[in-house]
């Protein structure tokens, strides 16, 4: 066991996950989307095996993002899925196994010695009032406000505390975590770029007859991935090889292809941003970043002026009143949900605005940005506890003078980019990865 468990943590590993992945969305194009839906609840399984055969929940990060990152392919998936809820209870059989039979032990953490517990009990506690005033006791909980407000706080707090217990120097069978979590992430960031391609492949007789944006419905889900990923490019470009600046780049191109305009336009915020900061910190390689800066004026220039009528459904998209009248109108639904009740605003589960975001099942009716997010579903409690916690995560990052935790919290600021126009933070997924991240940085010591 323990040499599985070695290889767990091996690069060989996360290779062998990527190309599993990738045959799994090709054959969606050659067999059909029931062979697809099978398969990757067949990947699924072999995520939950992961998970039964390790103590180190840090093995199943790589196959789980994998698995994440083509289930968000499909929308209206729930039908196709709910036929395989007989599969739940093996889920949570791994997890039990994982806890009970290949656990760890459990080193408690004095709320002290976590830089993050007060913020993150903060944030539950706002979230788990959310609606309280307003919401019937049948709203309140209704399946999907109870469970999703469960998820965004309580376990979140609580994923945060038993992984600071179990992760540490000695621990996971990595001598150098910092390298094992970039290549995770730059395995996800590779696997969504082939996957945009992919998709360009499968639809070219479209692409060709009509050259413009594939503008596929993953697509915002795939940035907010690429946008967490992509610092840690950066990073190894520093530490191991500058040719894993090009996964950077790449996903720069993909937030193009995409059609996505958070990602269009927060991902090249956010590769400006790591291209000053890297170039400040990594001497090395600054004339390099210094000339794909000039390059990428050049390029933007080119495609501009080339590729315009390419990028004009984007662009239009920008200013289009039927794009966006959701997008206004749920901002607008969010200051009088908060007038209605301002102390802990409708709560997270509030299907009041179906009218204007009439979600698919099983998805909350979001407002689509982290900001009215956080005043139209918790009120004052939220804008309070969110401040606190955001507030927190910046002043324990600026603490910090190693690159890896500078990278981690890049990569959070990623996310909150994205989540201005997107759940981002409020999609559970992504609040359990970053807080992953969080945990590790903490709990580890990092020369570079």
């Amino acid at each position: 066991m323990q040499k599985v468990r070695e290889f767990l943590t091996s690069d060989l590993f996360n290779i062998i996950m990527f190309v599993l992945a990738a045959v799994i969305i090709c054959i969606d194009q050659m067999l059909g989307t029931p062979v697809y839906y099978g398969l990757s609840v067949l990947f699924g399984f072999l995520t939950f095996a992961v998970l039964m055969l390790t103590d180190d929940f840090i093995s199943v990060l790589c196959p789980g993002l994998l698995l994440m990152s083509f289930v968000i392919q499909y929308k209206n998936s729930y039908d196709a899925y709910m036929h395989y809820m007989w599969g739940a209870p093996i889920l949570g059989f791994a997890f039990l196994f994982h806890i009970f039979i290949s656990r760890k032990k459990f080193e408690f953490k004095k709320p002290k010695d976590l830089k993050l517990f007060w913020p993150y009990v903060a944030a539950s506690v706002a979230m788990i009032l959310g609606g309280v005033g307003i919401m019937t006791s049948a709203e309140y909980f209704a399946k999907i406000n109870i469970v999703n407000a469960i998820l965004l706080g309580p376990f979140a707090l609580l994923l945060y505390v038993v992984l600071s217990g179990v992760t540490g120097p000695g621990k996971n069978y990595t001598e150098h975590m910092d390298e094992r979590i970039s290549k995770v992430f730059i395995t996800v960031a590779v696997f969504l770029i082939f996957a945009v391609f992919e998709y360009y492949a499968e639809h070219w007789s479209k692409f060709v007859s009509d050259p413009n944006i594939l503008q596929f419905q993953w697509r915002n889900n795939a940035c907010t991935l690429l946008m967490i990923a992509m610092p840690f490019s950066f990073y190894m470009a520093k530490k191991k090889h500058f040719a894993y600046i090009f996964v950077a780049i790449m996903s720069c191109v993909a937030f193009v292809l995409s059609g996505s305009r958070g990602g269009l336009v927060f991902g090249a915020i956010e590769f400006l941003i790591l291209l000053i900061y890297f170039a400040k910190k990594d001497e090395a390689h600054r004339k390099y970043y210094i000339g794909i800066l000039s390059l990428g004026v050049v390029a933007v220039a080119a495609v501009a002026l080339k590729f315009s009528s390419m990028l004009s459904n984007t662009f239009e998209r920008f200013v289009s009143y039927k794009e966006n009248f959701r997008r206004l109108g749920l901002w607008q639904r969010s200051v009088e949900d908060f007038k209605a009740n301002p102390i802990f605003g409708r709560g997270v589960g509030y299907q009041g605005n179906r009218d204007l975001h009439p979600s698919k099942i099983g998805a909350l009716c979001w407002y689509h940005s982290s900001l009215p997010q956080v005043w139209g579903s918790m009120g004052i409690a939220g804008i309070l506890a969110y401040g606190y916690r955001f507030v927190s995560v910046v002043r324990t990052f600026a603490k910090r003078t190693d690159l890896f935790s500078k990278t981690v919290f890049l990569s959070f600021i990623g996310l909150e980019l994205m989540s201005l126009v997107n759940p981002g933070i409020f999609a559970p997924a992504y609040l359990f990865i970053i807080t992953i991240l969080f945990v590790i940085a903490e709990q580890y010591e990092f020369d570079l």
